[in-house]
């Protein structure tokens, strides 16, 4: 029976040992903790070896005067080591950090140094020697608590006074063989024993305290994220719902909150209660966040910052949602919650959202709002099969009236054409500002009859109302349409204005003032596409195709880091060719490794000559990473002109996974044994670029403008750009958010943490001389985006 006790007791303090020892990925707040408690009582250490070493040599040096003097001095030379060093390093890195074991080593010395005080005098003393020995080592043993939190180190001392005990007991035996210190020997091991298994489960004690304390601060900050410091003055209020989804323990700050009073409000449905006040719930069947809310707390799932809305006094209010659901013994129990009155922030959102989608000068929709309503039409056109009528406006005479009077009344006139054209439309239409003086109009349901009668509706609108600018100045204008007839379908976007400006350019080829209809058998198209094709080679020769630098800027400092290189082509004949399209014809015509190649080394022998920090960035086409020269033509091209592959940048899209197979790894990986970055570009917009990141680890990621267009104004987007810089951090990528336009989309990726930022509100892309002038600026550069 006393054998199994005794079993069960060593496998409690192996057990206990292991527990308390503290692991390596041990929480740094836990172990900070352990160091402080271990710097306060550090004091009762040194107070209690420091007086016991003088104590005991005084006590001593009448009979053992070499010994007294040499034991004093080396506790005191050990302790003062001991301190030197545990002050040296930081309080929160004293138990986990190398320095730890010295310390253990150094109180082992400390123990070896009083284990010799029972060696030398127990068994050779007097009575009064034998009390004052008993009494140190009892002593000394009972103080090595205050080295509870760094492991092991009170047990060593304690080990080897008991053992210098026992050598002592082990001596007088022989002198006097009595039985008596062999019984005090065997107490002494119980002791120890005790001892041991104390300070282990004392440490492990104090650990589990550590951890509680942690988890409940890490509990508490939880609570206090969703509850948000819950305050009455700052608008916010709990609330709490049964399993059934009705109100309870309503507060007097919720009734006032919803308009209601309490019990109004007890028992009802927090889902029907919200309803009540939001009309739009009520007239259209269903509301979107209300919906969202509903089947959160139906779906019993955590929720945060669902936005609802409603009228109270004629006022309308916006109220933010946080809620997590509650269960005991895994019974649902209900919500509870917090409601905040966002109503500032809400109305401050949604003009940020509205100045990002109308043009400020006219009031009008801008490009932005155009994209999204397009792919709409399309999407619809095809559903309901109607057509849709798109026009491309350009006003007539609008140059003359900017270059003689200036561009205040070229304003006033962009702002009075607006008014004019809004007149002569109808439900069925939507008109857009793209810029400058071109205007983009949607018709919906629309025949080439309607159409026809549209535009001379425009058309005359400004013949027969003369408009009267600044200081009673009369100008004439007029305005050219090019028309386009669309169904949806497999119809693209770039390919409807691309027809439409063909049809524009028919009307403006004739005189203008009048429209034309995009012929759909698209000869002229391709007859135009033949003619840039068999031109192509002779402008790379002649020096037509243009290379411009749109300079990239640090979020967080204002500090230029790069440019990324685009390329521009003016045809005599056709006249500015888009970019995307010049690099899908340099393609179809097998010359885009010729066209890459040329556009990298003009740029590096360039960029060569910039500061050795920035970074030249260079777009590189699924044909040309399919070229077997594009990696030789790339290392020449860096070996001719000097410029450090360090400080090239190639960005690439998800395209070239379309068809993902070795040779693709293999050229990006030699691509970054160079040293060159690799970028991911157009970040978000396919379907798989996330599932990239796990096979090539890309050094940056760029941000899809389509997200950083729409992020002020849809939620969704708002929380794939957090979610994109989120995943940055977490993977220790740099990740570029383009189309940056306003000053609102800056200031918001900032504050996530975006590392950089580039678009038309920072620089237009730059010719040569102009991006070399910006390098001696400091910051972002102004805005150049012009109101005309």
């Amino acid at each position: 029976m006393i054998t199994l006790r005794l079993s069960a007791l060593l496998r409690l303090f192996r057990q206990m040992t292991r527990v308390s020892s503290p692991a390596p990925e041990m929480d740094s707040t836990i172990q900070s903790s352990g160091g402080q408690a271990l710097r306060w009582l550090n004091f009762f250490h040194i107070l209690a070896h420091g007086s016991a070493a003088p104590v005991t040599a005084l006590c001593l040096f009448p009979a053992h005067p070499l010994y007294s003097v040499l034991l004093c001095a080396s506790v005191l030379i050990v302790l003062a080591v001991y301190n030197v060093i545990f002050y040296a390093v930081p309080a929160d890195k004293t138990t986990a950090s190398p320095c730890s074991h010295i310390l253990r080593f150094l109180n082992f010395l400390l123990g070896v140094c009083w284990a010799t005080l029972p060696i030398m005098i127990f068994p050779y003393g007097n009575s009064d020697d034998r009390v004052l020995v008993s009494g140190i080592t009892i002593g000394l043993t009972a103080t090595t608590v205050s080295l509870l939190p760094l492991r092991m180190a009170g047990e060593l001392i304690s080990s080897m006074i008991m053992i210098g005990c026992w050598i002592a007991l082990f001596l007088t035996w022989e002198k006097k063989h009595s039985v008596f210190y062999l019984f005090v020997g065997i107490e002494l091991f119980i002791y120890l024993f005790f001892i041991l298994s104390l300070s282990a489960t004392v440490r492990f004690l104090f650990i589990a305290f550590l951890t509680n304390r942690r988890s409940l601060e890490e509990r508490n900050s939880i609570v206090q994220l969703l509850l948000r410091n819950a305050d009455n003055e700052a608008g916010d209020w709990l609330w709490d719902i049964s399993a059934d989804g009705t109100l309870q323990h309503v507060s007097t700050v919720l009734a006032n909150a919803l308009g209601r009073s309490i019990p109004a409000l007890e028992g009802r449905s927090l889902v029907e209660v919200l309803a009540e006040i939001n009309p739009s719930a009520k007239e259209n069947g269903r509301n979107t966040d209300l919906l969202r809310l509903e089947q959160c707390l139906g779906n019993r799932i955590f929720f945060r910052d669902i936005v609802v809305g409603g009228f109270l006094d004629s006022r309308q209010h916006f109220w933010s949602l946080s809620g997590r659901p509650i269960f005991q013994n895994r019974i649902f129990m209900g919500y509870r919650g917090v409601g905040t009155d966002v109503t500032q922030t809400h109305r401050a959102r949604e003009s940020a959202s509205f100045r990002a989608r109308h043009d400020i000068l006219t009031g009008l929709p801008n490009r932005a709002a155009f994209m999204d309503d397009m792919e709409t039409y399309l999407i619809d056109a095809e559903r309901e099969g109607e057509a849709f009528a798109l026009f491309n406006l350009d006003l007539d005479g609008f140059k003359q009236v900017n270059d003689r009077y200036g561009h205040q009344y070229g304003d006033e006139m962009l702002r009075k054409v607006s008014v004019l054209f809004s007149r002569s439309l109808t439900e069925r239409h939507r008109l857009y500002r793209f810029g400058g003086d071109e205007f983009m109009l949607l018709e919906r349901h629309a025949t080439v009859t309607s159409a026809a009668g549209t535009a001379n509706a425009l058309i005359s609108a400004l013949v027969e109302t003369p408009i009267q600018l600044l200081d009673r100045v009369t100008a004439p204008i007029g305005v050219s349409a090019g028309i386009v007839i669309a169904s949806g379908g497999t119809e693209r976007v770039e390919s409807l204005l691309e027809a439409s400006d063909l049809a524009l350019y028919e009307s403006k080829h004739v005189g203008g003032h009048t429209y034309h209809f995009y012929d759909a058998q698209l000869r002229t198209l391709a007859k135009r596409n033949r003619g840039l094709i068999r031109a192509l080679p002779h402008a790379l020769e002649s020096g037509q195709i243009k290379i411009v630098y749109q300079p990239f800027f640090n979020a967080q400092s204002q500090k230029l880091c790069g440019f990324e290189v685009l390329v521009r082509w003016t045809h005599p004949e056709y006249g500015r060719i888009p970019a995307d399209r010049l690099i899908r014809l340099a393609e179809e015509a097998g010359s885009i490794q010729e066209l890459g190649s040329y556009v990298t080394e003009q740029a590096c022998l360039l960029a060569r000559e910039w500061p050795s920090d920035l970074l030249l960035s260079v777009n590189v086409s699924v044909g040309q990473l399919e070229s077997k020269a594009f990696l030789p033509d790339l290392t020449r091209i860096l070996q001719d002109t000097g410029f450090p592959a360090s400080r090239l940048q190639i960005e690439v899209t998800e395209s070239i996974f379309m068809e993902p197979d070795a040779s693709t790894f293999t050229l990006l990986h030699s691509l970054r044994s160079q040293g060159i970055i690799i970028a991911l570009d157009d970040f978000g917009k396919g379907f798989s670029s996330l599932g990239y990141l796990r096979f090539f680890p890309f050094s940056k990621i760029k941000l899809d403008a389509l997200f950083v267009r729409d992020m002020l104004r849809e939620p969704r987007a708002a929380s794939i750009v957090r979610a994109v810089i989120e995943l940055a951090i977490d993977l220790g990528v740099a990740v570029t958010a383009e189309g940056v336009e306003t000053q609102e989309q800056l200031s918001y990726l900032t504050s996530l943490g975006c590392t950089e930022i580039q678009g038309y509100l920072l620089s237009h892309p730059l010719p040569p001389l102009d991006a070399m002038a910006l390098l001696t600026r400091d910051g972002f550069p102004e805005a150049r985006i012009s109101a005309s």
